[in-house]
């Protein structure tokens, strides 16, 4: 009989009985008359399914609620890394590669021929500079002269970063420029706008 119950649990089960209470377990044992071994095996079958399902579903709701308990903000999307994080170019040594990527791809800064990370501090330690520069820039308060060629055309804030392909004007910002389907100067369809770094 050991032997036969062992079996139980090492074979998966097909069977569809529903159990409602023991006490209706009790009922069908004792109205059965005979104790065949099918009978047996099929009662014992709906005891051990019916608790194993028991105590599955109190482990998955111990599993659901212990995530929670540990990470609060897990249902919360992670926040992205942004170029504002940044207060000084010490910081950007402490950044993860992840978090480098992302401040370029917000900042539309092609990284593909990078290979390492020391590559990607670079090119975040320049945008950020240049970051820098145009919020001086733009602290000032500059009046608008005519001989003023840094200012982007579109929104006359910030300053000309970008370069429209494939016409290669560059009369407008990074963000201006990625909004633009058509070059304001030459009308020719903009394929892409790549961030440009002044030396």
């Amino acid at each position: 009989s050991r032997s036969q119950t062992s079996g139980f649990f090492t074979h998966p089960f097909s069977m569809s009985v529903s159990v409602s209470s023991q006490g209706e377990l009790a009922n069908r044992s004792g109205s059965t008359g005979n104790g065949t071994p099918l009978q047996v095996q099929e009662l014992l079958c709906v005891l051990f399914c019916t608790q194993g399902q028991t105590e599955t579903s109190s482990v998955n709701n111990e599993e659901e609620e212990s995530p929670e308990e540990q990470t609060p903000g897990l249902a919360r999307k992670r926040a992205r890394a942004s170029l504002s994080d940044i207060s000084s170019l010490d910081d950007i040594e402490g950044l993860s590669v992840r978090q480098l990527k992302e401040i370029l791809a917000c900042n539309f800064v092609n990284y593909s021929g990078c290979c390492e990370k020391w590559e990607l501090v670079e090119k975040v330690s320049r945008l950020y500079r240049e970051s820098e520069e145009n919020h001086r820039t733009q602290g000032e308060k500059m009046q608008l002269t005519d001989d003023d060629d840094n200012l982007c055309r579109i929104c006359m804030d910030a300053v000309i970063d970008c370069v429209l392909l494939e016409c290669g004007h560059m009369v407008t910002c990074t963000k201006c420029g990625k909004r633009m389907s058509e070059c304001p100067i030459c009308r020719q369809y903009v394929v892409r706008a790549v961030h440009v770094f002044k030396s």
